[in-house]
């Protein structure tokens, strides 16, 4: 199964207008200057982190055996410790190894023939700690590409009061308006 999401995934894949062009992307400098003051890298708050955990939903655990549920019921000083150790992880930029860990389960499609490799899907469990690490860190980033316009405005999918049923919208108007 191994060897069959590693040829499913390996960039010899793709085309070779893509390969070209994917060759020629990551062999361009970039050009990133930051003193490390931006918004996006200011210390998390408790507000953030609640509502980071609140966000999320009681899926399964990773390596660690943290559950959502063992977050969302911690009380405050526990908060505030776990707190202030993820923001040490953030100001320091050294993430927990045991965050680039994760369990794979295998889930058959269905209907598919169980014996051939290609017809499972790899679900990746990771750590919840982690996670609502992301959710944070994602929310600081995208509040600041929302602050200072730098999404385009016809970006619809994944941006809050959005959805691509916007741009069915658009569309219709542009149909009937020109029709």
């Amino acid at each position: 199964m191994a060897q069959t999401f590693s040829n499913n995934s390996s960039s010899e894949n793709y085309s070779s207008k893509f390969q070209s062009f994917h060759h020629q992307a990551e062999n361009q400098q970039l050009k990133f200057k930051s003193s490390n003051n931006e918004n996006y890298n200011n210390q998390f708050s408790l507000d953030e982190f609640t509502d980071a955990i609140s966000k999320s939903h009681d899926t399964a655990v990773g390596p660690d055996d943290v559950h959502y549920q063992m977050l969302k019921h911690l009380c405050n000083d526990a908060l505030l410790t776990l707190l202030n150790i993820l923001n040490n992880i953030w100001a320091l930029e050294k993430f927990p190894a045991s965050w680039c860990t994760f369990t794979v389960i295998l889930v058959p499609e269905l209907g598919k023939d169980t014996s051939d490799p290609s017809y499972y899907c790899p679900i990746a469990l990771t750590s919840c700690i982690c996670k609502v690490m992301e959710r944070m860190i994602n929310s600081h980033l995208v509040w600041y590409l929302e602050q200072n316009k730098l999404i385009s405005l016809m970006q619809c999918g994944f941006r809050k009061q959005h959805s691509t049923t916007n741009h069915l919208v658009r569309l219709e108007f542009f149909v009937s308006f020109f029709l």
